[in-house]
């Protein structure tokens, strides 16, 4: 069930489920909207908030950064985690999940490698 159906069944504005969660309604609007991806952190606060009935996005519709992201959540590893794991900066790392800066091939295969994927 997405996050907006799951708030409307239970009669909860973005700024209510915000402060079930501790985050900011803004957060929760582009959560809910799919304009972006929570990082792994959230998806375990969503995932229990709702009692595991959201499902934010099916993995066919992810883009192969939020499948990364997701599958190193799904392996227990932290950004910083697993850039240790990488032997790369959590910055580089980061930047490279974001979209924010160019990232060697080298280094975007191991990131593949390490997620799985």
């Amino acid at each position: 069930m997405s996050l907006n159906e799951w708030l409307e069944r239970n009669h909860l504005t973005h700024e209510q489920f915000a402060a079930m969660c501790g985050c900011t309604r803004a957060a929760v609007t582009r959560w809910a909207s799919g304009s972006r991806m929570p990082s792994p952190k959230w998806l375990k606060v969503i995932e229990r908030r709702t009692k595991g009935q959201v499902s934010l996005r099916y993995e066919l519709e992810m883009t192969d950064r939020e499948k990364i992201h997701v599958s190193l959540y799904r392996k227990g590893l932290t950004i910083s985690a697993a850039a240790q794991k990488l032997r790369i900066s959590r910055n580089t790392l980061s930047r490279f999940l974001r979209k924010k800066a160019e990232t060697p091939d080298d280094i975007v295969d191991r990131i593949y490698k390490l997620a799985g994927l």
